[in-house]
């Protein structure tokens, strides 16, 4: 009995001694104000130990060599990571050093994770740390782009990250202009259609963490002019079906009585009801064509069910036939 009563007496005392610190603001939360001895060491490796045993299995890692890929990562780190990691041989800002604990340049940051370990980390983020976790839910895909860039540092293989200062169609350029495989293009598509998502991409209807940031970093008031500076090629005429276009072609045409084919939406000088695919990069219309067979995309119900039957084969095939037509 008298031990239950030390036991209970402790609790109380710890339970107002941990009232008074946050009633009365006992604890310093000051930025400048280190943590007590032992407590870094805890919080570190109470986060590795947590980061490895949440991470994707190394067989769920894709390849990430690619050069368009991690193109694309180096042009989203400019604008989302840079600000506090720095860039490959450039100093953090004084801003970033002074948080606590302070963000790591970007080259310490990634030395002694693996690539894995690096994509849970870029889509939860860390609690206390300021490190945020990917804009949207449900778009593990797009955190490989960063992935890449982030392993080709290691590697010392990564290319410039672009100026976080470009704006207007210079930002935009650096990967629409100048990024294959990943990246759509978007001069074979209508203005109309090219502003509408971005507004889509903005208000979060359309879920890509790489287009939410990038249509946060330009003024929505520029959307019709920037969609009208890209849509600048003439759409590619649809082909006929003939037979040496082969499984993709007949896949394309090939509709249900609850949904058309895919060619009744997707033309080409016609806008249609959907974007023009024949033309686009293969890379990119595997990806969406995926996103929207998984249930991830599912903005339009039309689009949703049309794909959602969708073997990886038929995704494979189709996005082969649409981009080999109109190049």
């Amino acid at each position: 009995m008298r031990g239950l009563t030390t036991l209970a007496l402790l609790a109380g005392l710890g339970l107002g001694g941990a009232a008074a610190v946050v009633g009365f603001g006992l604890f310093n939360v000051s930025a400048q104000v280190g943590h007590l001895p032992g407590v870094t060491w805890v919080l570190h490796t109470t986060f590795r130990n947590s980061v490895s045993l949440r991470a994707p299995a190394d067989d769920e890692v894709p390849p990430l060599s690619d050069p368009d890929l991690v193109s694309l990562g180096a042009g989203h780190y400019a604008t989302a990571c840079a600000m506090c990691h720095g860039a490959p041989g450039e100093p953090r800002s004084a801003t970033a050093r002074s948080m606590l604990p302070a963000p790591p340049p970007i080259t310490e940051a990634v030395a002694h994770w693996e690539a894995n370990e690096l994509h849970w980390i870029i889509q939860n983020g860390a609690k206390m740390t300021g490190m945020p976790a990917w804009p949207v839910e449900k778009r593990e895909d797009e955190v490989w782009a960063v992935v890449a860039f982030l392993v080709a540092i290691k590697g010392g293989t990564a290319p410039d990250v672009p100026s976080p200062t470009l704006t207007g169609t210079a930002y935009c350029q650096s990967c629409h202009g100048d990024i294959g495989g990943p990246v759509p293009r978007l001069d074979i598509q209508p203005a109309d259609y090219l502003e509408a998502q971005l507004d889509a991409y903005l208000t979060g209807k359309r879920p890509s963490g790489i287009m939410a940031q990038a249509a946060t970093h330009v003024p929505e008031n520029s959307f019709a002019e920037l969609a009208a500076y890209f849509s600048s090629k003439p759409a590619a005429p649809v082909p006929g079906l003939v037979p040496e276009e082969g499984l993709g072609a007949a896949l394309a045409a090939q509709g249900t009585r609850d949904v058309p084919a895919c060619l009744a939406c997707h033309g080409g000088q016609e806008t249609g009801k959907g974007p023009r695919l024949f033309g686009q990069n293969e890379a990119y219309l595997v990806s969406q064509l995926t996103l929207w067979r998984n249930g991830v995309l599912s903005h339009d119900a039309l689009m949703a069910a049309a794909a959602r039957e969708l073997t990886d084969k038929e995704i494979t095939t189709l996005s082969r036939y649409f981009a080999s037509v109109g190049r």
